[in-house]
């Protein structure tokens, strides 16, 4: 089960590491959409980096025999399913006790993961198999019917036309249903994964996730259910949570906000309202009602559908040439991704600020060679973002008021953002400078005076007062007269913490 303490580490297997030359058909690194080699002997290899940068989750991608070559392009992502009940041979090595493409190779990388206290997030896919090549219509163990598709349809329905062209599966036929939702069973009981992450949510038939509550759910509570809707409505997004028990989505629409206000320079006031009175727009963190738990949700910055990785759409902006800029901004939002509420998600080569426009690009190798000894980087900014991505990890595992607390607006206009989280006496403020100039003069953030928070907190500042900046050991702040007192650099976030006695 993925818990609000977990931090979830995302990789497209074939890109992250090449553990075995030998099962490496086809491979052409050269070549951008084709096979590269990663597999499961890759990840067992790099599990000390893992431990190393603090993930407590991975999430690899479908595993599912893929159908191969389809124009220019191979099925190295998994998403192009020949046969959803065996393991690709790109991904392990051969043993010759086990079947061919038996889960007992996810199984064998699971344990291994599980023995480093690493949860395993598995991609599964129902709405679509791969496209019907040559080797798709050829192969001999097919188990999916000619019958189970929705016609070719050009009418913009999202739940019945096919998606990118992939053959879209009907899931309002009960033989359907029952085919998909037995083999997610079978995956669940014969490998021990911890969670599911489900593809395409929006463009499955609603009758699928009635029976998945029934089936799957009722028996699998342990099993994290991770819904992928890319829609940026937090409402539609909400109703996988109220109507089909999903336990969590992945925040799109905060990561929108994201890239508006650090990158784009929008106003702080989108992330949250100043609560002065009852006539201000909301901000997207104040819309968090609406889902039944939004402290459960996926937080994110990039992933491997998104048009740019997220490095680069900063460098786009404030340009390529002041990576200084483009540096402060990344470590400043990837301070608040992990001290804000929810669950957070690195893309691998995230820790690094690896760059990427989209896909291929954005899928591109992981870069070993940037690495000492295969656990840190050697030098230059990914040095610095790597090290700034660790220490928030830490931070967040030492102190429980950030996966576990309340969040309080403390002060928010165009350019500051303030805010509290508190679990149990652990407190934790955070302020941030969105602007691109240093703080002229110190920002008088009241605590005393604000009604939303609890007198118990109040009490505890007073009594205490200091509090120590957790990413600088030589700054600290007081807590006096009822408020304190920041002043912040260019793109700048500190996380405070009260000192106890």
């Amino acid at each position: 089960m993925i818990t609000q303490n977990d931090v979830i580490y995302f990789i497209l297997t074939d890109r992250f590491c090449d553990g075995d030359t030998k099962n490496n058909q086809g491979v052409d690194k050269a070549h951008p959409s084709r096979y590269h080699g990663g597999d499961f002997g890759g990840i067992a290899k790099k599990i000390p980096y893992l431990k190393n940068l603090g993930v407590t989750c991975l999430w690899v991608t479908p595993v599912y025999l893929s159908i191969g070559r389809c124009g220019d392009s191979d099925g190295y992502h998994g998403y192009w399913a020949l046969d959803f009940e065996k393991v690709d041979p790109h991904l392990y090595s051969k043993d010759p006790s086990l079947a061919e493409g038996s889960k007992e190779y996810l199984k064998k990388l699971v344990n291994k993961l599980h023995q480093a206290k690493i949860k395993v997030v598995l991609d599964m896919v129902v709405n679509h198999t791969g496209y019907h090549n040559d080797t798709y219509h050829s192969y001999s163990d097919k188990k999916i019917k000619d019958s189970w598709f929705n016609p070719p349809r050009s009418n913009g329905d999202e739940v019945k036309s096919a998606l990118s062209g992939l053959p879209d599966l009907n899931h309002d036929l009960a033989e359907v249903v029952d085919y998909f939702v037995n083999n997610i069973l079978d995956w669940i009981e014969e490998t021990a994964i911890d969670a599911i992450r489900m593809d395409t949510v929006k463009h499955v038939e609603p009758a699928f996730w009635y029976f998945f509550k029934s089936y799957i759910r009722g028996k699998y509570r342990n099993i994290t259910l991770l819904g992928e809707d890319l829609e940026y409505d937090v409402y539609r997004i909400s109703e996988y949570q109220k109507a089909h028990d999903f336990d969590t989505l992945f925040d799109f629409p905060l990561c929108s906000v994201m890239k508006e206000v650090f990158i784009y320079h929008g106003p702080m006031t989108r992330l949250a309202r100043p609560r002065l009175s009852d006539n201000e727009p909301k901000g997207i963190l104040d819309m968090d009602k609406d889902y039944t738990n939004a402290n459960r949700l996926v937080t994110l910055l990039d992933n491997h559908d998104l048009d740019k990785r997220f490095m680069t759409e900063i460098l786009d902006k404030v340009g390529h040439w002041d990576r200084n800029l483009a540096l402060e901004i990344f470590k400043t939002v990837l301070t608040f991704l992990f001290t804000t509420r929810g669950i957070p998600q690195i893309y691998y080569g995230t820790e690094l600020g690896m760059e990427g426009r989209k896909d291929p690009d954005n899928r591109q190798d992981m870069p070993w060679e940037k690495f000492a000894r295969g656990l840190e980087p050697k030098e230059g900014s990914e040095k610095e973002i790597f090290n700034h991505l660790r220490s928030l990890i830490k931070i967040r595992k030492e102190n429980e008021a950030i996966p576990y607390g309340y969040l309080f607006t403390l002060y928010v206009d165009t350019f500051i953002y303030a805010y509290i989280r508190e679990f149990r006496g652990n407190t934790i403020i955070v302020a941030i400078n969105n602007g691109l100039k240093e703080m002229v003069y110190s920002c008088s953030i009241p605590i005393e005076v604000n009604t939303n928070i609890p007198p118990r907190l109040k009490e505890a500042l007073k009594k205490r007062r200091v509090l120590d900046n957790l990413l600088d050991p030589n700054d600290s702040i007081e807590y006096e007269n009822g408020r304190i007192q920041v002043k912040l650099g260019r793109k700048e976030a500190r996380i405070y913490k009260l000192r106890l006695k």
